[in-house]
């Protein structure tokens, strides 16, 4: 399995210690995928790797995935990331799914503020008015936990918990998905 993800047999014998951070992430991948499963968890496989390795890796993931069959979920704030690996997405806020969709519409246009505000700061987008205020803002205790922060927000979000919702292809978690200009 060392082989398959890239690795001399010998590095088995090494300390975690002795070995790069792209070499103990593809440690770990083996390790999980030794016993053939049907589902792996990826739970920030790329975070604190350079760009060449963190590309190295995310090869790797779509390489085994299509060759073992496995289903995986794949959690990452890299967004970059996820766009690269990921069929579909959830976008969480606070714990709470704020918006789902395929990779495909998602990033072609993200429906909830928080989307776009991720995609803003990570400049796969332009747009000034996706913009999230400062994340010091706590969450609110009431309504839309984003409200804080929000572009958009109005007096209803922060008194009512926005329901997911069906918006053509997308699930998302918002009262004035449409932006400014849906607001009633």
């Amino acid at each position: 399995m060392l082989e398959r993800v890239g690795l001399q047999p010998v590095l088995a014998k090494r300390y975690p210690h002795e070995l790069s951070g792209g070499q103990r992430q593809r440690v770990a991948i083996a390790r999980a995928l030794i016993t053939h499963p049907k589902f792996v968890v990826f739970d920030e496989a790329v975070s604190a790797l350079d760009v060449s390795v963190e590309a190295q890796i995310l090869n790797l993931i779509r390489e085994l995935q299509a060759e073992a069959g496995f289903a995986a979920l794949f959690i990452s704030h890299d967004l970059t990331a996820v766009r690269y690996v990921a069929v579909r997405i959830a976008v969480m806020y606070a714990g709470e799914i704020v918006e789902a969709a395929t990779a495909e519409t998602l990033y072609g246009r993200g429906l909830h503020p928080y989307t776009r505000g991720l995609q803003a700061a990570s400049d796969l987008i332009d747009d000034e008015n996706a913009r999230l205020a400062d994340a010091s803002e706590e969450v609110a205790p009431e309504g839309c936990p984003l409200t804080p922060r929000c572009p958009i927000a109005t007096e209803k979000c922060g008194l009512e918990h926005p329901a997911l919702r069906q918006i053509g292809e997308t699930l998302v978690a918002c009262h004035h998905p449409e932006g400014p200009a849906g607001h009633a």
